[in-house]
């Protein structure tokens, strides 16, 4: 496509197709929109625009993105807790256990 030209319906569908069938193979969107781009002579962008309103299912809303940052938060700060209680309970379990038990008579 030249420059300021306008896609119609039907290069989108046809692009969206394209891409469906690359990340279907196990292709990443990123390389699949930018793959389909080239082809057709679009930018990467312009393609992962055209899927996202042909798949809206599959994107994040700005409140899906908020929670997602928060769980993220939540899920880094258990890490760090559970970390901690496993390198005390370790410390815990060597004090009790004798490092260099004696024979059993």
């Amino acid at each position: 496509m030249k420059k300021g030209e306008v896609a119609d319906d039907a290069v989108k569908e046809l692009a969206v197709g394209a891409a469906d069938q690359l990340i279907g193979g196990g292709i990443s969107r990123s390389q699949a929109f930018g793959t389909v781009g080239a082809n057709i002579g679009v930018h990467a962008h312009t393609v992962r625009n055209w899927w996202r309103a042909a798949h809206p299912e599959l994107t994040l809303s700005a409140d899906d993105r908020v929670a997602l940052a928060e769980l993220h938060t939540t899920l880094a700060v258990l890490t760090e807790l559970n970390a901690q209680l496993t390198t005390r309970l370790r410390r815990r379990t060597d004090t009790a256990t004798p490092k260099h038990p004696g024979p059993n008579r």
